[in-house]
């Protein structure tokens, strides 16, 4: 090997090393509580998200799904272009490939390692609601599961359905989401949440996204709360309000759908409350053993019970292979991000919302 090409790779070997040594000091920082709190979630991660999600919302356009798609097409036009020029014996091309691959890697990582790890270390999202969470007795989960289901029934009536007996919503996607911004900036949590009003993407390709099992995301690079279009009704603002609880700083995936329960429970909007008390109510039936559940079930007003079976059978007619690979490496992901349950943390709100029950019925 002559001067020039020894001096080419021990550049490149220290650019490799300077730019790994910089990603894992960023994750270990960001796993320290207070730094991740007062650095990162409330400084460098929410200042960055304000200026990037503002760039990102001048255009109503899902840049993530249009990275997606590209990465899609890029990795298997580079796969086959590196497989042809192996077979070609080209191997110093080979190499440049990969190590501008490992480059590109290396800054995602340190992207993450800004914009959202940390998240997951910062204090609880529950607290900051105002709710306390202790350990609940089976007559408090049943008393809030009919306190949801009574006021489930209640709030159905204000609203339209159509033909197939799902509700109508009565605003825009956009009008939506100013209503849960307005939800937002009611709460009194100390600065936890970030002050900004975030403007949710419709994503075009949401078909293809259900085949995923994917109902929205969040895409911290580009500060994108995203929501699948393709989903019942009902779903619509406790998923938007989901993502964008994301984008406000909470992270964690049971939070982030207890911040969404919250938000459109307190709504005095019954399209808003109808989605939050649409899935309370299914989250809390689910946590009662079999006579229970069946009990209270019976007494929800038929047109919601239409509803549920919907909404079901909507979600049947994507599942597949796909949606399993998909869930299986957002498994991996969660418990990547120290999410010990994985995926089973969409689930995790049953206490929340006995907590948010008992501060419901002491108003």
């Amino acid at each position: 090997m002559d001067k020039a090409k020894k001096k080419i790779l021990i550049t490149r070997i220290l650019r490799v090393c300077i730019l790994a040594a910089a990603a894992v000091a960023l994750f270990l920082l960001g796993k320290i509580p207070e730094v991740a709190e007062y650095f990162f979630a409330r400084g460098l991660t929410r200042g960055a998200g304000r200026i990037i999600g503002f760039l990102t919302g001048l255009l109503p356009v899902s840049f993530y799904e249009w990275t997606a798609v590209f990465l899609i097409v890029g990795g298997v036009a580079l796969f086959v272009w590196l497989i042809v020029t192996l077979c070609r014996r080209r191997f110093a091309r080979v190499g440049r490939a990969v190590y501008r691959l490992g480059v590109a890697v290396l800054c995602v990582l340190i992207a993450y390692g800004a914009l959202y790890a940390p998240l997951y270390q910062r204090a609880s999202a529950v607290s900051a609601l105002g709710l306390t969470e202790t350990e609940v007795t089976e007559e408090e989960v049943y008393a809030a599961a009919e306190y949801y289901v009574e006021a489930l029934n209640r709030t159905a009536e204000a609203l339209e359905r159509d033909e197939e007996g799902n509700v109508v919503s009565p605003h825009s996607f956009s009008e939506t989401a100013d209503l849960i911004n307005a939800e937002f900036a009611k709460i009194d949590a100390d600065g936890y949440f970030a002050p900004y009003d975030v403007r949710p993407k419709r994503v075009v390709l949401s078909v293809p996204m259900s085949y995923l099992g994917i109902t929205g995301i969040y895409f911290p690079f580009y500060a994108e709360a995203n929501v699948n279009v393709n989903i019942p009704s009902y779903e619509i603002p406790n998923t938007m309000a989901h993502e964008m609880a994301h984008a406000k700083g909470v992270s964690r995936e049971n939070e982030a759908n207890i911040v969404s329960y919250v938000l459109c429970i307190r709504s005095e909007d019954a399209y808003l409350r109808y989605s939050g008390l649409m899935r309370a109510a299914s989250v809390m039936l689910g946590n009662l053993n079999g006579e229970e559940s069946a009990q209270l079930r019976a007494r929800l007003a038929p047109e919601i019970l239409r509803e549920y079976a919907n909404g079901s059978a909507h979600y049947a007619k994507y599942e597949g292979p796909i949606d399993r690979i998909s869930a299986f490496f957002n498994d991996l992901f969660l418990k990547a991000n120290g999410i010990g349950s994985g995926t089973r943390s969409y689930g995790e709100t049953a206490r929340s919302l006995v907590a948010l029950y008992k501060t419901l019925e002491a108003e």
